[in-house]
C-alpha cells in the first residue's frame, strides 16, 4: 500500500510540474519548441521559378504546414521566419543519391526523376504545374552557414498532388522529340 501512495503522489508531482512549466513558458510555447526541434518542416506553396545556375527554387508559400497525405506529413510546422503569402527562395540539390538530393514525386509516391542527374531533375521540374499547390519538405541548408547569400533552407522533397495518369502524360510530353 505504501508503494501505491508513493506512486500516486509522484504522479501528482509530475502533473503539477508539467502544468507549471506550461504556465511559465506561456501559450504556444510547445508549438514553437516543436518547430525548433524539427529537422524537417512541411510547407505548401506554388512553384514560381527554378534557377539552374544557382540551384534555387522560388516558391510562393501558401501555408506554413503541410498535410493531407493519408495521415502522413512531410515535416513539422515551419519556423516563424517562413511566412505564408510570401515568395521565398530555397536551395535544391538535383544530383546524388535519393537520400541526399531533392526529390520530386507525386503524392502516390511515384518519382518524376529517378536518374539523380541534372538533366533528369530539369525534366521533372518541367512537369511541375504552376497552377497547383504543392507540398514541400524542407530543412536547414548547411551551405548557408558558410555562405550567407545561400538560401537558409533547402528543399528535400516536392510532392505533387497529381494522379499517376497526369504524371505519366506530362513525362511523355516532355520526352517527345520536337
Amino acid at each position: 500500500k505504501g508503494e501505491g501512495v508513493f506512486h500516486q503522489g509522484g504522479r501528482r508531482a509530475l502533473v503539477a510540474g508539467a502544468l507549471a512549466c506550461g504556465l511559465l513558458l506561456g501559450p504556444g510555447a510547445d508549438e514553437s519548441a516543436a518547430a525548433g526541434r524539427a529537422k524537417r518542416y512541411g510547407i505548401e506553396g506554388k512553384f514560381v521559378s527554378y534557377d539552374e545556375a544557382s540551384q534555387t527554387f522560388v516558391v510562393l508559400v501558401t501555408s506554413t504546414k503541410a498535410g493531407g497525405f493519408g495521415g502522413s506529413t512531410v515535416g513539422g510546422k515551419a519556423p516563424s521566419d517562413i511566412k505564408a503569402r510570401k515568395e521565398r527562395a530555397f536551395a535544391v540539390k538535383p544530383e546524388g543519391s535519393v537520400l541526399s538530393r531533392t526529390v520530386i514525386k507525386s503524392s502516390r509516391g511515384t518519382g518524376l526523376d529517378n536518374s539523380g542527374t541534372q538533366e533528369g531533375f530539369t525534366r521533372a521540374v518541367g512537369a511541375i504545374p504552376a497552377d497547383r499547390v504543392l507540398a514541400f519538405s524542407i530543412e536547414k541548408n548547411a551551405d548557408h552557414k558558410s555562405d550567407a547569400s545561400a538560401p537558409e533552407y533547402r528543399i528535400k522533397t516536392i510532392v505533387l498532388r497529381l494522379t499517376d495518369e497526369e504524371i505519366q502524360r506530362r513525362i511523355d510530353e516532355l520526352l517527345q522529340d520536337p
